[in-house]
């Protein structure tokens, strides 16, 4: 029933139960995140009830909305745009404001040197507008067209650190077609080994293992771990990862569900009321 719990009673006020769909979180689990995001996100009604459920890549959080597993997917602005613009099946039907979030590199504990190193690197490219150039090149008109390809440096001699990246997160985390990393992960990638002087060898993780990459000694840096800005309890970094600042940050997750069998959006009016109908609406 597409996600959807009712109780047995058959009156108006039954309590119903929505299921969201989301990229895995890496320090938490379902049932304590899906209490956080209520509490954060959902609206003050005791009729409502949100369950999160986690998947590991954006294919299988996508088979798993076709399948009626999830009634909404979750994810950030820019991703939730690409998925539309690509999927015309698909639209938007909340946006959320967030408090501030942000998309940071991930290291080993052990490996302090290379984290400063790169955050430095983040530094230099927001002050020279390096960063905003390629949001502008890569993310200000997500899945319309194809991004740019991105060319790596190679210094003769030079170290190579070994960047795991997940597609998961389009535009931001791109994966083109053929499997190759493209987009804004590339190309941020690319101006950091320039700038550190070392060579960039990518590999392609789903976000769901990400720690193990790092851990396993098979990647040295993970291209993005979720930070949640002024927050002590960090739900997407486990014990062990340290992060850099912030290279990429968004207000606004947006969820996305499939349209109507009509093709077209359902009339909701707010002033109809029948708040809930329109999470339920079939």
């Amino acid at each position: 029933m597409l996600g959807l719990s009712l109780c047995a009673t058959s009156h108006a006020l039954e309590k119903r139960v929505i299921t969201l769909g989301m990229l895995e979180k890496l320090n938490t689990t379902e049932e304590v995140f899906s209490q956080e995001w209520q509490k954060s996100f959902a609206p003050n009604n005791e009729l409502l009830e949100v369950r999160v459920k986690f998947y590991p890549n954006l294919n299988a959080l996508q088979m798993a909305l076709n399948a009626g597993e999830i009634r909404h997917i979750v994810l950030p602005e820019p991703s939730a745009e690409y998925l539309m613009n690509q999927n015309p099946e698909y639209e938007s039907v909340l946006v959320l404001h967030s408090h501030g979030m942000g998309l940071a590199f991930g290291f080993r504990s052990d490996n302090t040197d290379l984290r400063d190193k790169f955050s430095q690197a983040v530094r230099d490219m927001r002050s020279d507008w390096t960063l905003s150039a390629l949001e502008g090149m890569y993310i200000a008109t997500p899945g319309r067209s194809e991004p740019r390809p991105v060319e790596f440096a190679k210094f003769d001699g030079a170290g190579t650190i070994r960047a795991a990246v997940t597609g998961d997160l389009p535009p931001v985390d791109f994966m083109a077609a053929d499997g190759t990393p493209a987009g804004f992960s590339t190309a941020v990638l690319a101006e950091i080994g320039k700038r550190l002087g070392v060579n960039i060898e990518m590999m392609n993780v789903d976000s769901g293992a990400r720690s193990s990459a790092l851990a396993s000694g098979r990647a040295d840096v993970v291209f993005w771990y979720e930070v949640v800005k002024g927050a002590e309890s960090q739900p997407d970094i486990p014990e062990g990862v340290i992060v850099s600042e912030t290279y990429y940050d968004w207000e606004k997750f947006i969820h996305l569900r499939k349209k109507l069998s009509s093709g077209s959006s359902w009339g909701w009016n707010i002033f109809d009321g029948g708040f809930l109908d329109f999470y339920f609406h079939n």
